[in-house]
């Protein structure tokens, strides 16, 4: 009889071929795997860079807090982890303008003409002299009012942070105009969709993602409060940073944070207040700035009801283009506005 089984010949299957057919299935697995998980990973390594930067900010923007208010020469040491950021400065980025009547008796306007002078209108001609301050030097200028504007020439270099101060005939002071230029802090993170940028300027936070526009984490402090009898009082506290040479990076930066003394540009009652903003570290900052200050001022305007409005409005024109008061600009309030000036350093 004829058996019909074949032999072992025919039925075998190459062990070199199961082998590499079995390779081919894992590394098509694997493959498929890692196509589906790449997104993933790369969200996880985008949000370890952005917490490693928002981690730095906010350490850093505390640190700046607790010194900024101290007297001169108060500081302390403090060490950040840069692992996947760089931190670098941002200079002369903010310029604030201030300026207040500080009597009833009169109202006074100083503008800037050049390097070298100003022009200064007294309405009922009661001033008679200015001292110009600088962070480095400062000067007084006596001068005869007539009905007409008057120049006023001074030696000094405003490169920077200056205010002129009016006096009357008795020494008494009757104006201030300031001038603040501001500078901060820059960390930048690398992340799979470009750069994240975070500043940090004047006590606020500005966050900006690859392709889009800077925005507004957290605004400038600028306080707005109605007292008992019924008086508007505003507080407001310029702060800049100033580094001395190259900023540390590294694993393990050490920065030392110094306070220069907090120096008092306005405190107590004022007439007339007005207050400009300027920033360049993005096109969009100003005028997103001026509409969060101006929301109850547009919303009142709109109602018909800015007879029932207490705050921030325009100076002048309804776009905050010339300037922003409070309270209309028209009455008293009580006016505390502080420059606090940071120094960093390795």
């Amino acid at each position: 009889m004829r058996s019909d089984s074949k032999s072992d010949d025919v039925l075998a299957v190459s062990e070199v071929i199961g082998v590499v057919m079995l390779l081919a299935m894992v590394i098509t697995m694997m493959g498929g795997v890692f196509v589906f998980l790449t997104p993933y990973v790369n969200d996880f390594q985008d949000n370890t860079a952005w917490s490693n930067a928002d981690g730095i900010a906010e350490r850093l923007d505390n640190r700046i807090d607790v010194v900024s208010g101290e007297r001169n020469n108060t500081g302390l040491r403090t060490t950040i982890s840069t692992i996947t950021s760089s931190i670098s400065p941002l200079l002369n980025t903010e310029e604030w303008t201030l300026s207040a009547d500080l009597t009833n008796k009169d109202s006074i306007t100083i503008t800037y003409l050049n390097q070298s002078a100003f022009e200064l209108n007294s309405e009922n001609e009661t001033a008679k002299s200015v001292l110009i301050w600088t962070q480095n030097e400062q000067e007084t200028v006596h001068f005869n009012l007539s009905h007409t504007q008057v120049t006023i020439n001074h030696q000094l270099n405003l490169g920077g942070t200056y205010y002129v101060t009016a006096y009357d005939k008795d020494g008494n002071e009757i104006h201030r105009h300031v001038k603040a230029s501001l500078s901060g802090l820059m960390v930048k993170t690398i992340v799979n969709s470009g750069q994240h940028e975070i500043a940090l300027l004047n006590d606020a936070r500005y966050d900006k993602y690859s392709n889009e526009p800077w925005s507004i984490t957290s605004p400038p402090d600028l306080n707005i409060e109605e007292l008992f009898d019924g008086t508007i009082r505003v507080s407001m506290s310029l702060r800049t940073v100033n580094t001395e040479g190259a900023l540390p990076d590294g694993r393990r930066a050490n920065f030392d944070l110094n306070s220069a003394g907090p120096l008092s540009l306005f405190t107590g009652d004022a007439w007339n207040f007005r207050f400009g903003f300027e920033s360049t570290l993005g096109s969009t900052i100003t005028p997103q700035l001026s509409e969060t200050w101006l929301t109850d001022y547009t919303l009142h305007r709109a109602a018909g009801t800015l007879d029932q409005h207490r705050g921030i409005s325009p100076w002048q024109r309804t776009s905050g283009i010339d300037g922003l008061t409070v309270d209309g600009g028209n009455s008293v309030i009580d006016l505390e506005v502080d420059l606090e000036i940071v120094e960093v350093s390795e």
